[in-house]
């Protein structure tokens, strides 16, 4: 059999396992990398190096940084200076927590900023205010922000590993945040005025207890390590922001500072970085660097092509591809979707004339703001500890992810142009 249809099975059979959600994400990824190789699709380097690629040790020093400014109190020193400055208003809280969480979710694992603000929030000892009211506009704040620069989330580093491997254009830290920008406040003004009148009718009556259990922290501030902590990341979001050393760099070198002035202890920081991830990322990457090397993305390719025919209209092409990242990213990993969409886009943009940079920056932002289900993302599944149920995300969020998706096929090709 040729190895263009041995690659092209093994990379179906790999969304099969990823969609049917048996086995874990990255050992899915990595057993494709291994069949790959064993089958010999692909030697050992073009499968397995991507485990070494620039995107990947830029996702390890990140989750390292957010873990060291987590570890020192910084951020949940934030998170309570927002609750005393609100002064008991939830609509206030609104504000401040999703405007902090989204700007922190930026830069940081969105999971993290999460799971730093639904220990406060569940703590308040409020009796007007809501805890359900402000946990789904933070998730809100922490998916959008993430998906708002190219640090924020893993399917941007995925998108970007995969037009690096291309050789083609890639992302630059901030060339999401002027279309994500518009999608944070879009968000904010939806969970203001439209979530909060549906989270009424859907949990409004519903008892607020919930099996969350709160941990019980040291409160007291170590301000040394804190300040310490803070300069680092000031610094890196300065160097992200130029770019005058290599981003991977700049990651790198910020988590070993936070290591070596003690913000943060080497095993913590090897804990931290949530393994699952890095491999699945490397593992996607690989695959796909794989498919290409066999030829299965040309298969792919010739096949879109086939059946879109060489005169398709770049708009409609356009629209149909965000609209279907941003459907199946709703059930499956957003890396995946990119996964499946964007090699298939880089193999017939040549061809079509399409402007493959404006089509990756559609794809990937539409992968990051599937909102509608809880499987959407990691960070709307930890909301779900506090007691929201399975389709109260769809209830909630199936109109803004309306608005996203417009907003995404209209200011995207505006802005960009989808053709070259």
């Amino acid at each position: 059999m040729p190895l263009d249809v041995v690659s092209l099975l093994i990379f179906i059979a790999c969304i099969v396992l990823f969609v049917w959600d048996k086995l874990p994400m990255a050992t899915t990824a990595i057993l494709g990398c291994v069949v790959m190789v064993i089958f010999g699709v692909c030697d050992f380097k073009t499968a397995f190096g991507q485990f070494a690629s620039s995107t990947v040790i830029l996702t390890i020093g990140v989750m390292i940084i957010g873990a060291a400014i987590s570890e020192t109190k910084l951020a949940e020193a934030i998170g309570e200076w927002i609750v005393r400055v609100s002064k008991g208003s939830e609509r206030k809280l609104i504000v401040g927590t999703y405007l902090v969480s989204a700007v922190m979710s930026a830069f940081l694992t969105n999971s993290a900023v999460l799971a730093i603000f639904i220990p406060i929030i569940m703590g308040l000892s409020n009796k007007n205010i809501k805890p359900k009211n402000l946990i789904m506009p933070i998730a809100y704040g922490c998916v959008i922000g993430g998906a708002s620069t190219l640090v924020g989330s893993t399917q941007q580093m995925t998108a970007q590993g995969l037009l690096e491997e291309a050789g083609l254009r890639t992302f630059k830290t901030f060339d999401f945040s002027l279309v994500g920008g518009v999608l944070v406040l879009l968000g904010l003004f939806y969970c203001l005025f439209v979530g909060c009148r549906r989270g009424e009718k859907i949990w409004g009556n519903r008892n607020d207890e919930t099996d969350y259990a709160l941990e019980k922290t040291n409160n007291k501030q170590k301000k040394t390590k804190m300040i310490i902590v803070a300069v680092i990341f000031a610094v890196t979001v300065v160097l992200y922001i130029t770019e005058w050393i290599p981003l991977a760099i700049t990651s790198s070198a910020a988590a070993l500072l936070c290591i070596i002035t003690g913000c943060i202890s080497q095993s913590k920081a090897i804990t931290s970085v949530n393994w699952n991830i890095v491999g699945r990322l490397a593992g996607c990457l690989g695959i796909a660097k794989a498919l290409e090397a066999a030829g299965g993305t040309k298969l792919i390719s010739d096949g879109v092509r086939f059946l879109a025919g060489d005169s398709i209209n770049p708009m409609l092409l356009f629209c149909v591809l965000v609209l279907m990242v941003q459907v199946t990213s709703q059930f499956i990993s957003n890396s995946t979707a990119i996964l499946i969409v964007l090699p298939i886009v880089i193999s017939i943009a040549p061809d079509l004339g399409l402007n493959t940079y404006t089509f990756a920056l559609g794809i990937t932002l539409a992968s990051g703001v599937a909102l509608s289900c809880p499987l959407a993302s990691s960070t709307l599944g930890m909301s779900m500890s506090v007691g929201y149920r399975f389709n109260d995300y769809f209830k909630y969020s199936i109109f803004f992810d309306i608005i996203a998706y417009l907003t995404i096929i209209i200011m995207v090709p505006m802005i960009y142009g989808l053709t070259v």
